[in-house]
């Protein structure tokens, strides 16, 4: 009886010593590690990574409009729950946010074809691009199958589409929220052969009137103006004019965010724990005690010309040949809303529901930030790997 006791005890600690690896390596792959990019026109890209990098699958997140890789750090944990062992996730910092280098002074600080050209500098950079024979691992999901040599079928579609070799390449997982689904659907219709499904989060592409193209511009090149003298002050002229907000601490920081979302149209809010998340990516301190440590006061290092109006829109003419092409790609496309999202105007949900057509729709509990509050986080990422398992991926 006391030597079965003993074996009892034994054999408890063994399970709990496992348990406590188990937990400890889980808890290690849902830590995300900071990562850094040189791109070769010289900007920094940052991301966070989480998973392990020689994972088959492989998940791209964008953020939003003034938002950053941290606004993902809530539902990424759930994703890697289902396979964490297997998946790779990176969520990239756009240019002008989170920990990201600043655009030039002379170049555009946002267009959405500009932020998709980041994206592909980030995915060749990492090397996800990994070109895998015809006999070789079947597992990951292919847009195309096995991409074949351009035919007279393939006349119709647009030149990305096409085949081009026998060749077949590793796929990715696209994951886009607000600007970043806008993003994430002008990179796919231009190389869909690169993903194996598309997310869009409170996603769609926004559309402006082709005959308000003049006024658009006149607009952008007027903000620019006022604000250059600002941002690039001259030689002749003070160097201490103030560019940005000081806040007494974090906190006021955070408040502010959140202040700006319920500014937005809409109902729509942003948790304190969702904002603080992006806040302390997005922030700096304001400056040195007199002991040379860091002060309780921040500053926001977005880039802030990221405020001013674009110089391009696309008309509704555009957006629906995107839709069109991404379409007759046959990429599998999820789209997630919240019910106190942004506003969608008629001509978007019908553009959406009929071009586009996506085979995954769900709207959650939630606001614009859905997948970013802890609230939330678990039911996106629910239908995340619900629609994923649909696919096969």
């Amino acid at each position: 009886r006391g030597e079965a006791a003993m074996v009892r005890k034994l054999t408890g600690v063994l399970f709990t010593h496992v348990a406590i690896r188990l937990s400890s390596v889980r808890s290690m792959a849902h830590t995300p590690t900071e990562c850094t990019y040189q791109c070769s026109d010289g900007v920094k890209l940052a991301a966070l990574r989480w998973g392990c990098p020689s994972s088959k699958r492989r998940i791209l997140c964008l953020h939003g409009w003034m938002d950053n890789a941290a606004s993902f750090s809530r539902l990424v944990p759930y994703l890697l729950e289902d396979s964490s062992a297997d998946t790779e996730v990176v969520a990239l910092d756009f240019p002008g946010h989170g920990l990201s280098g600043h655009k030039s002074s002379d170049g555009p600080p946002q267009l959405l074809a500009e932020f998709a050209y980041y994206a592909v500098e980030l995915i060749e950079a990492m090397e996800w691009r990994n070109k895998r024979d015809n006999g070789g691992d079947a597992g990951m999901r292919t847009v195309v199958g096995n991409v074949q040599r351009s035919t007279a079928a393939d006349e119709d579609k647009p030149p990305s589409i096409r085949g081009t070799d026998d060749d077949v390449y590793d796929k990715i997982i696209l994951v886009g929220h607000s600007m970043g689904s806008g993003v994430a659907i002008v990179l796919a219709a231009a190389f869909p052969e690169y993903f194996s499904s598309l997310i869009l989060l409170e996603g769609g592409l926004v559309a402006r009137n082709s005959q308000d193209a003049a006024r658009h511009v006149r607009a952008a090149c007027q903000r620019r103006l006022k604000s250059n003298r600002t941002l690039f002050p001259s030689i002749e002229k003070s160097a201490d004019v103030p560019r940005s907000k000081v806040y007494r601490t974090l906190d006021a920081a955070v408040e502010a965010r959140m202040s700006t979302a319920q500014r937005m149209p809409g109902e729509q809010y942003l948790t304190y724990d969702a904002a603080k998340d992006m806040v302390i990516r997005a922030t700096v301190p304001a400056q040195k005690t007199s002991q040379g440590r860091d002060s309780e006061s921040v500053v926001f290092r977005h880039d802030p010309r990221l405020q001013w109006p674009s110089l391009q829109y696309y008309t509704r003419e555009q957006v629906e040949a995107f839709y069109r092409d991404l379409h007759k790609s046959g990429l599998p496309v999820c789209l997630l809303r919240g019910e106190d999202g942004f506003p969608v105007d008629e001509w978007t949900r019908n553009s959406i529901k009929g071009i586009l057509k996506p085979g995954y729709v769900r709207k959650l509990s939630g606001s614009h930030h859905l997948h970013a509050d802890p609230d939330s986080a678990p039911a996106v990422a629910r239908d995340i790997v619900a629609f994923l398992n649909e696919q096969g991926l």
